[in-house]
């Protein structure tokens, strides 16, 4: 399900003017996921889980929000306790989508067992895919 709430943006209205809403926030919710963007910036943050379930709701954000905004991907995964080969493998393809426009996917607070698989698996070092703010050893 997406939710779209429309809001009067950063500043509100100013001085009785009437502006158009603005939709700041885009929202995958279920039970097991919930992905949340800013429309103005190409961010997300998700939280739960991500597997084969929902990896077609994972890359249908990711492509929304590169849509919406120029430059670099960014997405907060610090409240995602489990990923599985499926959302690894679709944020590896939606970084080399990225690396072809000259854009890069940033993941942040990757958890340390999902920065192991990354790594085990061997997509860590995929054209277009940093991970940001690594756990400590």
């Amino acid at each position: 399900m997406t939710v779209w709430r429309i809001t009067d943006g950063d500043g509100g209205l100013e001085s009785g003017e009437r502006a158009a809403p603005r939709y700041d926030l885009v929202e995958h919710d279920t039970a097991l996921l919930r992905i949340t963007a800013v429309s103005a910036a190409p961010r997300l943050r998700m939280a739960g889980e991500i597997d084969v379930s929902n990896a077609r709701e994972v890359k249908r954000a990711l492509h929304a929000v590169q849509e919406r905004a120029p430059g670099d991907v960014h997405v907060d995964l610090a409240a995602v306790d489990f990923v599985d080969v499926a959302g690894l493998r679709t944020f590896a393809l939606a970084a080399r989508d990225l690396h072809v426009q000259g854009r890069m996917l940033v993941l942040h607070s990757v958890s340390s067992h999902i920065d192991k698989l990354f790594s085990l698996i061997g997509w860590s070092t995929t054209p277009g895919l940093q991970i940001h703010c690594r756990p400590r050893a």
